[in-house]
């Protein structure tokens, strides 16, 4: 006699899937976290230092808040570890704008750091899109927007 096919329950699949949500996030946190250390930037300064080195000419701390999903409070603290460790450089605002209005860009020593940072972000993604075929990855993807979409529903 066959066995029957176990269906999960609505708890088994809540706990799968929360499970690989939780441990994709540590596992990407810990990897962000050597790396940080290995280049000697904060974790929480990565972004902002990842988002300046992609756009052309720097950027004001408010759209640095925007393009990186992150507060302005936030953005303004790596901004001063950043500026601290002569990575970025930030302009003096024109008139008498707020600090988050000033044009903000990596130093020689910035880009110098964010090249190093494109060579960990090619090494990494190399290895993850080993475990995928463009097919695979593709609808991976686009099911991680759908389900991102479907909670984001759920907690409006």
């Amino acid at each position: 006699m066959a066995d029957a096919q176990h269906n999960p329950t609505d708890g088994e699949r809540f706990e799968e899937f929360v499970g690989l949500v939780s441990s994709l996030e540590k596992e990407i946190t810990r990897i962000r976290a050597a790396e940080c250390e290995r280049l000697g930037v904060r974790g929480g300064d990565l972004m902002c230092l990842y988002c300046l080195g992609q756009a052309q000419g720097g950027m004001t701390a408010a759209e640095l808040s925007r393009r990186a999903g992150v507060t302005r409070a936030a953005v303004s603290r790596s901004l001063a570890q950043l500026e601290q460790g002569g990575l970025v450089a930030v302009a003096s605002a024109p008139g008498d704008a707020r600090l988050y209005r000033a044009p903000v860009s990596l130093t020689s020593a910035g880009r110098k750091t964010m090249a190093e940072v494109d060579e960990a972000v090619s090494r990494v993604m190399a290895r993850v899109d080993s475990a995928l075929d463009d097919d695979q990855r593709t609808r991976l993807y686009a099911s991680l927007a759908s389900v991102l979409d479907c909670l984001r529903a759920i907690g409006r």
